[in-house]
């Protein structure tokens, strides 16, 4: 009888650390809304930064921890902050097209900062969100520094800045894992393994082989904030992978040719820029590319895709032109017949 009361109180007091739990996260989320609800989206970078609670993991819609009701009920309320977040990041990315370096800089900053505090907690949303800031910023930094003119010393530490987090495989593999419960191999076998292999494991938990990196079958979910309304790893990989090797490739490489040429004209040609950085000058590997890339190639690339039309699409806050209403109804059929193949 004793045994039996023990336990009762044991589950007793592990319900209401549970319920203190929920109770706490649900007052952070309170002080969160307020932080995020103003229109000024540079005061709300301040509120963020001088909050006391934290920003805690919050997980796709489909969660396991959703069939929890009062931690759906939050989990909800933290994804409807962070779609408050990004509308005001879009509104934010328009201003800072034209701020002059220094108050870019430091508004990049300033999303740093935010970008740390989502990031303390890895989870789906909260890469999520750390991969918008990511690109609102590289987005305008690249096309700063493929300006012809002085270089502003400040944006050498935004391109360190930007690398301060770096997804890698192990990373991938803890947040996919705590989505969908879906491996067979523990994190240590994981982390034993090749690449490729890791890759493979990757791509067997999330329905889609090596290709999700370059054209995640829920192709359309890159865009807007549909990673938001449903659980989407494919394509939360894939952004990742992309993003990371603009940080880790495109803009080191770059970033290193402006400081070293003497006179730079946006037609540079590859040979050009392989004269100044030397052929067999590397880089260290990217999610999206295994093998050391060569710091000459990735700076002709940069070059050639900020130039080009397609460089701001990769901002993914709005849907491209060609994305009619029967082309996205097309690809959710299309999603729908997936997961139900997969139940």
């Amino acid at each position: 009888m004793k045994r039996i009361m023990t336990f009762g109180l044991v589950g007793i007091a592990a319900g209401t650390v549970v319920t203190v739990a929920i109770s706490a996260e649900g007052e952070g989320l309170d002080n969160w809304r307020n932080a995020i609800s103003t229109n000024d989206f540079k005061k709300t970078l301040v509120s963020v930064k001088s909050l006391q609670e934290d920003w805690p993991a919050v997980h796709s819609v489909k969660h396991k921890e959703n069939k929890d009701e009062a931690k759906a009920l939050v989990q909800t309320g933290y994804r409807d902050v962070a779609r408050d977040f990004l509308q005001g990041l879009e509104r934010y990315e328009k201003k800072m097209r034209d701020m002059p370096p220094e108050a870019f800089c430091e508004g990049a900053d300033a999303l740093l900062e935010a970008r740390g505090r989502f990031l303390k907690h890895p989870s789906y949303i909260n890469y999520f969100l750390a991969d918008c800031i990511n690109r609102v910023i590289y987005v305008n930094l690249g096309e700063r520094l493929a300006m012809v003119g002085d270089v502003p010393t400040c944006y050498d530490r935004l391109v360190e800045r930007l690398a301060d987090f770096r997804c890698d495989w192990s990373l991938a593999f803890d947040f996919v894992t705590g989505e969908c419960d879906a491996s067979q191999i523990s994190a240590a076998e994981f982390n034993g393994l090749s690449l490729e292999k890791k890759i493979d494991e990757i791509g067997k938990m999330i329905g889609q082989e090596q290709t999700f990196l370059i054209y995640p079958q829920d192709y359309h979910n890159l865009f807007g904030v549909r990673i938001l309304e449903k659980r989407s790893l494919t394509t939360i990989l894939a952004r990742l992978a992309m993003s990371d090797h603009v940080i880790g490739a495109f803009l080191p490489a770059w970033l290193s040719y402006r400081r070293k040429t003497e006179h730079f004209a946006q037609t540079d040609s590859r040979d050009q820029i392989r004269a100044v950085l030397g052929g067999e000058s590397l880089l260290p590997p990217t999610l999206l590319q295994s093998t050391p890339p060569f710091a000459a190639v990735e700076a002709s690339k940069f070059l050639r895709g900020v130039k080009s039309e397609n460089w701001r699409h990769t901002l993914f806050f709005s849907d491209p032109p060609t994305f009619t209403k029967e082309v996205i109804e097309q690809f959710e059929r299309e999603e729908a017949e997936r997961e139900a193949e997969q139940k």
